[in-house]
């Protein structure tokens, strides 16, 4: 018995030094390495809450733990508190301890909470910051695309995605010359006619296929008439006997002309070149040929494209409108007729159908009644949307891309 007892005394003594190599307390570094490796499962998982209680646990532990601080403010924002992420990361700015590999974290960081804060200037500004500590940065390059967009600066936009190019060892011509139009997009909206026609051009210079180039050069063309036109207006009201200002007025009327005749020609390569979307510009199409007496060149035009698209219903419904207005309504009826052979359904074309009866039927009060409702509905929300439900994605893009109206 007693060697028994000697002989368990000595495993016993034995067992000691490592039982407690077992169960002692596990060292700092091990510990934070723990926490760090969860709270990134916890991350990916979304479980933001233990992650957060990881990071701020990390950091409780180890304050020069500059992961944990990006991190840490990262769940924040993703929980939907921007300013405080923005705080937690603003803390880091002045740090001597921070490398560059998690500077440029930082800087993403920054841009980011910047972002959801609807700050696109602060956001743009710590996006560049990384270029200067990686110069092909490509979520920093992405990232300036996205808010060059949304500021509508288009033309850095462009040197951003010339740069994104040169990296990928990839271009596309498509894209950079709808980049172009979108700048004459701006261009335009601010009244400066002749460069926004240069970057409609440039556009078509670069992808010689992209024919909505014709659609907005014509626009162009058009809004500068209607500032001369303007101008001319206005001098008619301050004329009062002046000889010189009448003299002015009629000319800027001419040169306005001049212009809307310029518009004129390029819709109707629009319309050739892209009939489905004839849509978009008909009814502008046709006051404007109306407002230069040009009333066979109405006729003409829509005879020309219809025959090239016998199917589109809006060419074919605008014919029978035009001849209806011109008085012929036997013609009038007779194209409605074979617009609703082709599509039964369409309510537009239903509408003009009725709007040509009841001018055969001398009910023009109730016609001119039909007419606004045509128009009402044109300008419903409902009916634009489906109206715009482009087909041709750089269409789609264009439209959808920036809030240029």
């Amino acid at each position: 018995m007693e060697i028994i007892f000697y002989l368990f005394l000595i495993v016993l003594i034995v067992s000691i030094p490592i039982s407690l190599h077992y169960f002692k307390k596990p060292n700092h570094n091990a510990s934070i390495k723990d926490l760090y490796a969860e709270g990134l499962d916890m991350l990916v998982m979304g479980k933001r809450k233990k992650a957060y209680k990881n990071f701020k646990l990390i950091i409780d532990k180890d304050s020069n733990n500059i992961k944990a601080y990006l991190y840490l403010g990262r769940v924040v924002r993703d929980g939907g508190n921007p300013k405080k992420a923005l705080e937690i990361h603003q803390s880091l700015i002045h740090r001597k301890d921070i490398n560059n590999y998690d500077k440029v974290e930082l800087y993403k960081n920054l841009s980011l909470d910047y972002y959801k804060m609807s700050n696109i200037d602060q956001s743009i500004h710590f996006a560049k910051k990384i270029l200067i500590l990686e110069k092909h940065n490509e979520w920093s390059i992405n990232h300036l695309i996205k808010l060059c967009k949304l500021n509508d600066n288009w033309e850095d936009a462009a040197k951003y995605l010339k740069i994104l190019f040169e990296i990928n060892n990839h271009q596309d011509n498509t894209k950079l010359a709808l980049y172009k139009i979108q700048q004459g997009r701006v261009l335009l909206k601010n009244n400066e006619f002749n460069l926004s026609r240069e970057k409609f051009e440039d556009s078509f210079s670069i992808d010689e296929n992209l024919s909505i180039c014709y659609y907005f050069i014509g626009n162009a063309f058009a809004d500068e008439s209607n500032a001369i036109y303007d101008q001319a207006i206005k001098l008619d009201s301050e004329i009062e006997g002046s000889l010189e200002k009448n003299e002015q007025s009629q000319k800027l009327k001419v040169d306005a002309e001049h212009i809307l005749a310029k518009a004129i020609t390029m819709w109707g390569h629009f319309i050739e070149n892209m009939p489905e979307y004839s849509w978009m510009i008909l009814p502008t199409l046709k006051d404007a040929l109306q407002a230069l007496h040009r009333y066979d060149d109405i006729e003409k035009l829509l005879i020309q494209t219809g025959d090239k698209n016998q199917d589109n219903l809006d060419i074919v419904s605008h014919l029978a409108d035009f001849y209806a207005n011109k008085g012929d309504v036997d013609k009038a009826l007779k194209t409605i007729n074979k617009a609703l052979e082709k599509n039964k359904d369409s309510l537009i074309a239903q509408l003009k159908k009725l709007k040509i009866i009841c001018l055969k039927n001398k009910e023009s009060s109730l016609s001119v009644q039909i007419d606004k409702l045509i128009v009402s509905l044109m300008r419903d929300q409902r009916y634009l949307k489906y109206k715009q439900s482009y087909n041709d994605q750089n269409m789609r893009w264009l439209f959808e891309s920036n809030n240029i109206k």
